[in-house]
């Protein structure tokens, strides 16, 4: 467990949200049924088995948002740490090549490092910007699952298959008064005003960073997940040397260089943001993590609200129809040779413990699954 004497960097540049996750799972597994399963106040909406497995995803999908921040932050880190050493790398051999006289642009080509811890550090470069982008999706997937289960919406399937998408659409039909939908609560009631107020912050996010920084981050990270990749452009500025980010994510790298500067006779790096890799990489998870600090901080609001009136939003057992897995589990038997393990050497965290006992995925009680 850190403590503000031994938090790294990469964890304090996300601490106003993963200390609100923290308290928020450390609250809602303090209120946890150990006896009946998932929360006191949802007895009656459905099956205890059916919301023990949500009271349990939600946890799940809390803890999973805060490590997956975290995960961001770190990426971000490395990459600003590996593109100093690639910047000191090439210092040395540039300033060698300038002594021997050697400077146009071929001799420099010619003398850039290719060794080994060369071309490691090189996609570590790489590798650590498109996990950052990764990361800080996955955390707002898992957000928006834990979202949904908290504020009570029904949805077309089960928990498991939702993004963050998913919730905005909700927060869209929210924004603009839907009056039909059959998926929120009805206008002008208590479980109305409590959805409303719980995604505010999804369908307000600029406030959290600069112009076009939300759909930009998402574009990019689909783009470096699913499309062709583009030419990883170093170049130096002043005594730096960082990396570019394309303007337009969801334009080729073709497009981006032919139209991204219009009229034709502007500058060919318009095609992309005049800014350090460094600083945006860090940029989009200061602005995350406002965002996710702003919609827990609703979710808490939310779940009080609830807890307080019950029967305000029921907490509906069809976001997870079906009990027992659809599809047996794959036969895939791993590699190499099977590990033999001991019950006796599973250690676990006390919140995990509490979580587990109230699942009853115990031995001494995994039986009632079976009932």
């Amino acid at each position: 467990m850190t403590t503000p004497d031994d938090r790294d960097e990469y964890e304090q540049r996300v601490l106003p949200a993963t200390a609100s996750l923290s308290r928020f799972v450390e609250k809602l597994v303090s209120e946890l049924d150990l006896e009946n399963g998932a929360f006191p106040w949802w007895s009656g909406h459905s099956d205890w088995k059916t919301l023990t497995l949500l009271a349990d995803y939600l946890l799940q999908s809390l803890q999973g948002a805060e490590d997956a921040l975290l995960s961001a932050s770190l990426s971000a880190q490395i990459h600003r740490q590996s593109m100093y050493a690639e910047e000191h790398s090439l210092r040395t051999v540039w300033r060698a090549a300038a002594q021997s006289k050697r400077q146009n642009a071929q001799s420099l080509m010619a003398v850039l490092p290719q060794d080994a811890q060369a071309r490691r550090r090189r996609m570590t470069i790489t590798s650590s910007a498109e996990n950052c982008f990764f990361h800080l999706g996955q955390s707002l997937d898992r957000l928006a699952a834990a979202a949904m289960i908290v504020g009570g919406f029904e949805i077309p399937g089960e928990i498991t298959g939702i993004y963050w998408s998913t919730l905005e659409q909700y927060a869209e039909m929210l924004k603009a008064g839907n009056q039909r939908s059959t998926v929120l609560q009805p206008v002008e009631t208590a479980g109305r005003a409590i959805q409303e107020a719980l995604v505010k912050p999804v369908h307000e996010w600029q406030q959290f960073g600069p112009t076009d920084w939300f759909p930009w981050m998402r574009a990019t990270r689909n783009a470096m997940s699913h499309r062709a990749v583009g030419t990883k452009l170093n170049v130096t500025a002043g005594t730096r040397l960082t990396r570019l980010f394309y303007r337009a994510p969801k334009w080729s790298e073709l497009q981006s260089l032919v139209f991204g500067g219009r009229p034709p006779k502007k500058p060919f790096f318009d095609a992309f943001i005049p800014v350090g890799s460094q600083e945006i990489l860090e940029g989009l998870c200061d602005s995350t993590t406002k965002m996710i600090e702003a919609v827990v901080q609703e979710m808490v609001t939310c779940w009080d609200a609830r807890r307080a009136n019950p029967e305000a939003i029921v907490q509906h057992g069809a976001q997870w129809p079906t009990v027992e897995p659809s599809q047996s589990a794959p036969a895939f038997p791993g590699y190499g040779p099977p590990l033999s393990i001991s019950g006796k050497q599973l250690v676990l965290h006390p919140l995990d413990a509490r979580r587990w006992e109230a699942a009853r995925a115990s031995d001494d009680r995994v039986a009632d699954w079976y009932r």
